[in-house]
């Protein structure tokens, strides 16, 4: 495709994600006012003040479909093949969105119901992990389908997971479409790379209200649309190019995978069920720590934006790393286990120094004049 055609379609792409934002974010002002669910300030993990359309992800894929119309209008049907596995996942996301109660195990039987579709409908799978302990597991087909049903779902969830911040999601997703856009273009897969590039324009487009305000928010339905199209795309990248270590896609899709894995391991050691909603992911954490020690208490709308701009260069060296590593199958295995142990010690830092801070704070309290007092009566 000639460098011409492509950016006119990531202008498409990006132009309608931005306007049908706009769109929305007026109708969710006047007319439409079901697109905002009041309930969204009272949820556990919510980290805004104030009620917002949370159908940006909408915008998004009818961009990315228009910039894919025009990209692909000669020739290339992964995109449509995709689009069409992904319809039980967007409606019951879009559903819950709207208001319309979906269970946890229903949404994740939609996540499993278009994996499963796009098994068939692309006929692409994991069929190896460059990594001899594992390869001859991922021989057996059925076990690599299950296993590769099992992976797209799971980033489905995790991208949801990571819907907390202006500006975080959209930009993780940019950065992990970007990521799969190189790897694509550096084996030689035009078309994928190509879909990567459209997806981040559409993506952009969103961010543009998403992010520093956070005017629209994804969704359900976008993120989870989101994770699917993104490990679709690796997905396919891996099947169709021999060459691709699946780690290093692992690597590109790093962050919502670490951070679901964070949350199921501290949910499991607090007696609680996997899907139990709370206040203490990683991005959480770094929000309320820069609203309490840097910026000072009352300035969330702050905290929230510049919580996104901390975590971006951490967000982005494993995509980095992993494409600069994407047919180093054995090093890619190191860079995750490393880029792992210091995910999951820089959160345990974190609360250990959020612990002692409470805790000084406490008994400052306690030892000051008014609390002496207040401790008397």
């Amino acid at each position: 495709m000639e460098t011409s055609h492509l950016t006119i379609s990531a202008i498409a792409a990006f132009a309608l994600s931005l306007l049908l934002c706009m769109a929305l974010v007026g109708l969710s002002r006047t007319r439409w006012r079901s697109l905002v669910r009041q309930g969204d300030l009272g949820a556990v993990q919510a980290a805004h003040s104030s009620p917002t359309p949370r159908v940006g992800g909408a915008a998004i894929i009818f961009g990315y479909l228009l910039g894919c119309a025009i990209a692909y209008f000669s020739g290339g049907t992964l995109w449509l093949l995709l689009m069409v596995a992904v319809v039980p996942l967007f409606v019951s996301g879009g559903a819950e969105d709207l208001g319309f109660r979906v269970s946890p195990a229903g949404r994740l039987a939609a996540a499993v119901l278009s994996s499963a579709l796009a098994v068939i409908l692309t006929g692409a799978w994991i069929g190896h992990t460059g990594l001899y302990v594992l390869d001859p597991l991922f021989a057996w087909s059925p076990f690599a389908v299950v296993i590769t049903v099992v992976a797209a779902a799971t980033i489905s969830h995790a991208f949801n997971l990571i819907d907390g911040l202006n500006g975080l999601s959209g930009s993780t997703a940019i950065l992990a479409s970007g990521g799969i856009a190189a790897t694509a273009f550096l084996v030689g897969d035009t078309e994928i790379a190509m879909m990567g590039v459209l997806l981040a324009a559409a993506t952009m487009g969103f961010l543009v209200l998403n992010f520093p305000s956070g005017k629209i928010f994804l969704g359900d339905a976008g993120a989870y649309t989101l994770g699917f199209l993104l490990a679709w795309m690796g997905i396919a990248l891996i099947s169709r190019n021999p060459d691709v270590a699946p780690i290093s896609v692992v690597m590109v899709m790093f962050w919502p995978l670490a951070d679901l894995s964070l949350a199921i391991y501290r949910r499991y050691r607090c007696n609680l069920p996997v899907s139990h909603p709370d206040r203490l992911h990683f991005h959480q954490i770094v929000m309320r720590g820069l609203e309490i020690c840097v910026l000072g208490r009352g300035r969330r709308s702050v905290a929230n934006p510049m919580a996104t701009l901390v975590l971006l260069p951490l967000i982005a060296t494993p995509v980095v790393v992993g494409v600069l590593m994407h047919d180093l199958p054995r090093l890619s295995f190191l860079a995750l286990v490393a880029c792992l142990a210091a995910f999951f010690g820089i959160y345990g830092l974190g609360m250990r120094l959020a612990t002692s801070r409470a805790r000084s704070s406490l008994m400052s309290s306690l030892t000051s004049p008014r609390g002496r007092v207040l401790g008397r009566a």
